[in-house]
């Protein structure tokens, strides 16, 4: 995701089969800024239009994304100006809405707040000063002490989970039938299976989603 235009076009010369994206928090960032307005107030509708325009880089499917853009260009509370906003915006929108990111690999990313992150932590503890060798020294115990931060994470996830699962009415059939290491897999696809989530679009497609 490279908005410098001197740096996207290096990596276009160097690698012509990349394909660059905006980040969907920026862009849902600037829909905040820009349509702040309308959630001020106690005015309900506009309300419930502010959040319909800033759930836009979110979208989950191209019909809900178009659907939902088109309700917003006929709300009476949208100006002309916004709209032509609005319309320019979504000339781009494969570049920053989820549902047409999707269909580029970027291992289902679809912001650059991770990186963002890493960038605020490395400066928190380098500077201009810093050495070669320390800065190597540095990335290598930052990066140690992420692994260590995102196993705890997954552990105490898994924990969670598991405990969910033993009250499970397959699980709790199947107990006495099966082994350890069988029923610690079920419990796998079955924690897995519960991030899907079935939606139907207007009474004519089904899309099974998925849900991190």
């Amino acid at each position: 995701m490279i908005y410098d235009s001197l740096t996207l076009l290096a990596v276009q010369n160097v690698f012509p089969k990349s394909k660059n994206l905006l980040c969907a928090w920026h862009v849902q960032q600037g829909f905040k800024k820009r349509f702040a307005f309308l959630n001020r107030g106690k005015e309900q509708q506009k309300k419930d239009l502010y959040n319909l325009i800033v759930s836009l880089p979110l979208s989950q499917t191209p019909e809900n994304f178009d659907d939902n853009l088109k309700s917003i260009l006929k709300n009476k509370f949208v100006s002309k100006e916004h709209k032509s906003y609005l319309q320019e915006k979504a000339k781009r929108a494969e570049k920053w809405a989820k549902c047409f990111m999707k269909s580029y690999f970027c291992c289902g990313m679809c912001t650059s707040s991770r990186i963002e992150a890493k960038h605020r932590l490395y400066k928190r503890f380098m500077n201009s000063s810093t050495q070669l060798t320390e800065f190597f020294n540095i990335i290598q115990e930052l990066e140690e002490r992420e692994i260590t931060s995102f196993k705890d994470e997954i552990n105490r996830f898994n924990r969670q989970e598991n405990k969910k699962m033993e009250e499970s009415a397959l699980i709790k059939y199947f107990k006495d039938q099966y082994s350890n290491y069988a029923l610690s897999k079920l419990k796998e696809e079955l924690i897995e299976s519960t991030n899907y989530k079935l939606l139907k679009k207007n009474g004519e497609k089904w899309y099974l989603l998925y849900f991190s």
